[in-house]
C-alpha cells in the first residue's frame, strides 16, 4: 500500500521522533485532530488521513448499513487499506515509536487496523 492511499496531511516532527497517526470522526476531515496531536506530542511527526467513504457528504473511514451498524465487508476493506497506509508511513519514517489517536469513526478504524 502507498503512503498516498488516502488524502492526508503530515506535520513534520524532529528527525527520528515518534510517529503519531490521528483519525478524525464522521463528518470531519484530516484537519480535525492535527493541532490536538501537536499538543500531545510536540516533537512527533503527525499523519492525519481523510476517510475515503462519503455518507451523505460526511467523510468516514468505512461504510455503515444503518445507524450504528457496520458494513463488515467494507470494514475489512478499510482495515486492510489503512494497515497498508500506516505500514508505508512507518517504513519510510523509521520512527522511534508509533502511536495512534482516533475519535468516533476514527477510533473504530484505529482499533480495527
Amino acid at each position: 500500500m502507498s503512503k498516498n492511499a488516502y488524502i492526508h496531511k503530515v506535520l513534520p516532527g524532529s528527525p527520528g521522533s515518534a510517529l503519531l497517526f490521528v483519525f478524525h470522526g464522521t463528518g470531519a476531515d484530516e484537519n480535525q485532530l492535527l493541532s490536538f496531536g501537536r499538543e500531545l506530542a510536540p516533537s512527533a511527526t503527525i499523519v492525519s488521513p481523510r476517510g475515503d467513504v462519503s455518507e451523505q457528504g460526511a467523510a468516514r473511514f468505512f461504510r455503515r448499513t444503518g445507524e450504528g451498524v457496520y458494513d463488515m465487508d467494507d470494514l475489512a476493506r478499510a482495515t486492510a487499506k489503512m494497515a497498508g497506509f500506516v505500514k508505508a508511513h512507518v517504513e519510510a519514517a523509521k520512527p522511534s515509536a508509533v502511536f495512534g489517536l482516533g475519535y468516533s469513526n476514527g477510533a473504530n478504524i484505529l482499533a480495527s487496523a
